[in-house]
């Protein structure tokens, strides 16, 4: 699997999560990939997403770090990552971009160790859109109504996780001022509904595959911030003034 270029553009629009990751929503932006990075990048916006597809899915920008939550999709913030796939979809989108989109799913899945399966309606673990979450979701119709369209998304996506060889990491391009950093992705038993505090191995491989080594440069330990994500007990809270 080769996986768009990576780059890192902060959003200040994130808390603290307090429910384990298990879902991955998909969303469209309803403008340009360029314009949405800035937007997010905006306080004032009070909206982010962990990362943006660009209309070729030649590039993502990831703008908050996985073990934090972003403000995309109302009540299932705290235990979802929200993926923004560029562009208008009353004008559709390119077919690199669903592809990209479906390969950069299928690598989440697979490390996070979420089942790769349609979570309909955002219940259980899985992956699904934003439309799929209704009024709890932020009552938004994005990427699309259309149910032809999401079924071959969902097709993409489970062609590329059965396809597998999936890369360790997704490793962030070098950026004037930033230090290169792998995506904060980290491999079984560590997030997600068979994760086990108690028993998490954090280091050389273990016997669940191989876990990435802690990035300590300048954007953060997201070792071990994913290890407070592992941790949290408290029970998902709705957020009613962040939906995006």
């Amino acid at each position: 699997m080769s996986l768009p270029k990576l780059l890192w553009h902060p959003s200040p629009n994130f808390s603290m999560r307090s429910a384990r990751v298990d879902l991955l929503v998909l969303h469209d932006t309803e403008g340009s990939y360029a314009g949405s990075v800035s937007w997010f990048a905006q306080k004032v916006s009070n909206v982010s997403a962990h990362f943006v597809i660009k209309e070729d899915g030649s590039e993502v920008t990831q703008m908050v770090d996985i073990a934090d939550k972003a403000w995309h999709a109302c009540a299932f913030n705290s235990r979802s990552i929200g993926f923004e796939m560029a562009g208008i979809a009353a004008r559709g989108f390119s077919e690199p971009e669903w592809l990209a989109v479906a390969d950069v799913l299928a690598f989440h899945l697979y490390h996070l160790q979420i089942p790769c399966k349609w979570a309909r309606g955002g219940v259980g673990p899985g992956f699904t859109s934003h439309y799929d979450l209704g009024a709890a979701g932020g009552g938004h119709r994005d990427p699309t109504t259309d149910p032809g369209k999401w079924a071959y998304l969902v097709s993409l996506v489970e062609a590329a996780y059965k396809r597998g060889n999936f890369p360790a990491l997704w490793e962030r391009e070098h950026q004037a001022g930033k230090c290169a950093m792998a995506s904060p992705v980290v491999a079984t038993g560590v997030l997600g509904p068979a994760a086990d505090p108690a028993s998490t191995v954090l280091g050389p491989a273990t016997a669940h595959g191989p876990v990435v080594p802690a990035d300590t440069g300048p954007e953060g330990d997201w070792l071990r911030s994913l290890q407070a994500v592992v941790k949290a007990a408290e029970p998902a809270k709705t957020n009613v003034m962040k939906c995006g």
